[in-house]
């Protein structure tokens, strides 16, 4: 086996949050490589046949951080076997015994524990070296084990978790404006039915329709009605998510395709000129719809693609896989030229190929999971963000089947939560027969944290690719007109952000807003 890339070498060197440490079995099942990079152990699978553990050994930076160390790898020379140290003057004297081949860093860990880490083991047998957390001791031991001495210490789970972005509160949104303006007799509004069923707009009488008895309260947001075309409100949502340990945004894109031109982009615009956009990833869930302007014609796909790559994947910021790959997700593909398979593929290689003009790399793609999109496709795995029937029924029954929803997605696969989901508020400027309305009559926090815990519990256990396996995507920071919501609102604050950061362990200093 050789040694993994040189930093620089391979995009993963990119990631900067802590990723997965990888077990491996030699062939003959005795002798263990490590590796936090992925590409060295596909290779190390697909061309020498080792076997990747379904575990995780706790997560490891790859670069150093204020009270690090480095760990190094050591390959003995007989036979594949791996040797892990946090000891210089070890390295040197196995070095120099010649028994032993010097293979670099193998990541960076903490010097001192912290109530965040765990402590990270080293185990031997005479055959072998072992790396456990401290969760994982008594098992050795009980296989004949013994401790080599404490390497420092990890995270044990580290999540990286977003939320689906609407970025369409602005003046670009006419169909709301119209619908508005027809229903309510405002101009300019794109919060309408928002502000309508709140009864939180002094200015804006209370009309909630079928449903007057029904608390809306909390569709006001913290900080306030707002256009989010102006960078200071994507600030605003920057250091209310990122404070509360969020990762990214994945932003809805749509283009017009008979302007062609990207569709209601105010949002994705500001975000991209706050002065704190680097707090916090942000990548693009392609919107092609099956009804125009919302369709991407097969003749400007290339286009399209080289718009992606040059403006959006090419940023620092841009949200990367574990292996370092950009990833772009497909939240409908009905619209890429007919909808049909090939078509599909044609757009997906054709993003491929303007990504690898523009930075030279691999792009990763990821289809919604409603679409059904396969390899026939370009799609490598797929993400989850709402789900809902028609009509919706119970949101307890969402949380209770959650697991086993979880559990029938195979492969590569961002998990999800969903806040809640509630288009009473489209009703009628949008959806103007009350019998399509979808809600849920039962959700409470208390539930949505513990469908967020249900997926933390299914990382735990998980033995997907580890890819995008420490992925969660909430649905939604603020698709106010379907009740998907975690953005601080006026009513509950930062109840949402709370229960996220809570269950799923996540850093930050904790989720904080401003009324208005």
């Amino acid at each position: 086996m050789a040694a993994a890339p040189a930093a620089g070498a391979d995009p993963q060197t990119k990631v900067k949050d802590p990723l997965p440490l990888l077990e491996l079995i030699a062939p003959g099942g005795s002798g263990r490589l490590y590796t936090l990079n992925q590409r060295e152990a596909r290779v190390a699978v697909e061309q020498y046949g080792y076997r990747l553990e379904p575990v995780r050994t706790g997560y490891m930076r790859q670069a150093r951080f204020a009270g690090s160390r480095p760990l190094f790898r050591l390959r003995l020379e007989a036979r594949p076997a791996y040797l892990i140290t946090a000891s210089r003057a070890e390295r040197d004297a196995l070095v120099a015994s010649g028994r032993f081949v010097y293979e670099g860093v193998l990541g960076h860990v903490a010097a001192r524990p912290s109530p965040a880490t765990t402590t990270l083991w080293r185990y031997s047998n005479g055959s072998e070296w072992r790396l456990t957390l401290e969760s994982g001791r008594a098992e050795l031991e009980r296989q004949g084990y013994r401790a080599d001495g404490r390497l420092g210490y990890v995270p044990e789970q580290w999540i990286r978790a977003g939320a689906l972005y609407f970025g369409s509160w602005n003046s670009g949104a006419r169909n709301i404006i119209d619908a508005t303006k027809r229903v309510y007799g405002r101009s300019g509004d794109w919060f309408g039915g928002v502000r309508d069923y709140s009864g939180q707009d002094p200015r804006v009488p209370t009309n909630r329709w079928l449903w007057p008895n029904d608390d809306f309260s909390h569709l006001k947001p913290a900080i306030g009605w707002y256009d989010d075309s102006r960078r200071r409100t994507s600030e605003a949502h920057i250091a209310e998510a990122s404070s509360a340990g969020l990762s990214y945004f994945s932003f809805y894109w749509y283009w017009d395709g008979t302007a062609e031109r990207e569709y209601v982009a105010g949002g994705l615009h500001s975000f991209l000129r706050a002065r704190n956009r680097n707090a916090i990833d942000f990548a693009l869930g392609i919107c092609s719809h099956d009804y125009r302007p919302l369709e991407i014609p097969v003749e400007q796909f290339d286009r399209v693609a080289n718009l992606l790559a040059r403006k959006y994947l090419s940023r620092p910021n841009y949200l990367r896989a574990n292996d370092g790959r950009p990833i772009l997700e497909i939240c409908d593909s009905r619209g890429l030229g007919s909808g049909s398979d090939a078509d599909v593929r044609a757009f997906v290689d054709a993003v491929r190929d303007a990504a690898r003009r523009a930075l030279g790399e691999e792009i990763l793609v990821l289809g919604e999971w409603q679409l059904g999109l396969d390899p026939a496709t370009g799609a490598e795995g797929r993400y989850c963000g709402a789900r809902v029937s028609r009509p919706a029924g119970s949101y307890r029954t969402y949380v209770d089947t959650h697991r086993a929803f979880l559990d029938s997605i195979t492969g590569t696969f961002v998990r999800c939560a969903m806040s809640d989901f509630d288009e009473r508020p489209r009703y009628p400027i949008q959806i103007t027969d009350p019998e399509r309305v979808r809600w849920y009559a039962d959700q409470t926090p208390q539930l949505f944290a513990r469908s967020v815990g249900i997926v933390a519990d299914d990382i735990a256990v998980s033995t997907r690719p580890p890819v995008v396996d420490n992925f969660v995507q909430i649905y939604a920071w603020n698709e106010w007109h379907e009740g998907g919501i975690i953005e601080p609102n006026l009513k509950d604050g930062c109840t949402y952000l709370d229960i996220i950061q809570r269950e799923l362990a996540l850093r930050g200093g904790g989720a904080g807003y401003r009324r208005p």
